[in-house]
């Protein structure tokens, strides 16, 4: 018997793709998903999240439950080409700014298509009540005979009681009495629904097949233009259409997101709680976040009153900060080379130094 997932381990339903055959769209130097498989791909065997960016057509500012595409952060982008598990397609820069005639003319559209599916709807509702009005009338004048059926025979029963009775004052009862056969049915006995009321049938010709609903088909790539013949993926970072990692800073978050990545944490934008990233000890659905970090690059200068705003910031939001020292190659080599610990090089490995602040409350 298969051993059960626990939570929050990957499912081996999804089968890791082969290397570098995982497509990202690069629009206008955003990294996107577009495919739901691929999104589950990343987050469940990648630790790759994302960002999801898809809005309703007409609910454009909705801050909620949003769905594909998936937008990916450079370092995000940078981990997975480095890493050899995805390439970048490179797409011209669209869609183009709609025109008002434009945003009239869909609009336009979209109203006039939600006005037929209305009323085919408010036709198919009142076929429904036609059919079950013609099938309550025909169940009622059943019952209506019934009825009638019954006051007849219970008059001439009646009548025939009176005969009796005046036959057996005036002398002797020589006349046979007829037998008046009654209905079959008693009028005490219940008259069940389906005897006088039939189910009505919706025509199956009444509903077409090819009803478009209100769902939106999202693709599984961007929308493509016919005129580019061939596209050239990007395999190699950086790139003149993404220019990053470029300067020092560029590759201080880099390093710091990879040396993070594989170390098993997941990292997510950080800048509404003072930080460049969110560090979440494993999956965002299941935990909250940790650490909000602070990368230093290099020897750049931390003043006092930064370490104690990090310290509240962190703190004040139930999370520890994390300051992430980075030093280039050359730095970091000259640094090894005075080091007689081996695991304090291990830890040098990637040029990346991990600290933890915490406000203590103290005073």
């Amino acid at each position: 018997m298969a051993d059960l997932l626990k939570n929050g381990e990957s499912s081996t339903s999804i089968s890791t793709p082969k290397e570098g055959l995982i497509s990202l769209y690069l629009v206008n130097g955003v990294a996107t998903v577009w495919d739901a498989q691929v999104a589950a791909t990343l987050h469940c065997i990648h630790n790759i999240s994302g960002l999801r960016a898809g809005t309703l057509p007409g609910v454009s500012q909705q801050n909620g439950f949003l769905g594909l595409p998936l937008t990916l952060m450079k370092e995000e982008t940078a981990y997975l080409v480095e890493q050899g598990i995805a390439h970048l397609i490179p797409l011209p820069s669209f869609p183009t700014i709609p025109t008002a005639d434009d945003i009239s003319h869909h609009t336009a559209k979209r109203i006039e298509r939600i006005r037929k599916l209305e009323q085919h709807a408010r036709e198919l509702e009142e076929e429904r009540q036609k059919l079950s009005s013609q099938a309550f009338e025909k169940g009622g004048e059943k019952a209506r005979a019934k009825r009638e059926a019954r006051a007849r025979a219970k008059a001439e029963k009646e009548k025939e009681q009176k005969l009796r009775e005046q036959d057996g004052l005036f002398g002797d009862d020589t006349t046979p009495t007829p037998i008046i056969q009654e209905s079959t049915t008693d009028i005490n006995t219940p008259v069940k629904l389906e005897d006088t009321v039939t189910t009505p049938a919706i025509p199956s010709g009444s509903i077409p097949k090819d009803s478009p609903g209100h769902f939106l088909t999202i693709p599984s790539h961007p929308p493509i233009p016919s005129s580019i013949q061939s596209i050239q993926p990007i395999k190699s970072i950086p790139h003149s259409l993404f220019p990053f990692p470029s300067t020092p800073r560029d590759q201080a978050l880099l390093d710091v997101f990879t040396t993070l990545q594989k170390r098993g944490y997941r990292m997510g934008l950080g800048p509404r709680f003072g930080g460049e990233y969110l560090i979440y000890p494993g999956d965002y659905l299941r935990y909250h976040a940790h650490f909000t970090s602070q990368v230093i690059v290099r020897d750049e200068p931390i003043k006092p009153s930064e370490l104690v705003a990090w310290g509240r910031l962190g703190t004040g939001t139930k999370k520890a900060g994390l300051l992430c020292c980075w030093t280039d190659n050359e730095s970091n080599t000259k640094l090894r080379e005075g080091q007689e610990n081996e695991e304090e090089k291990e830890e040098q490995e990637g040029g990346v130094e991990f600290y933890s602040l915490e406000w203590a409350n103290f005073g």
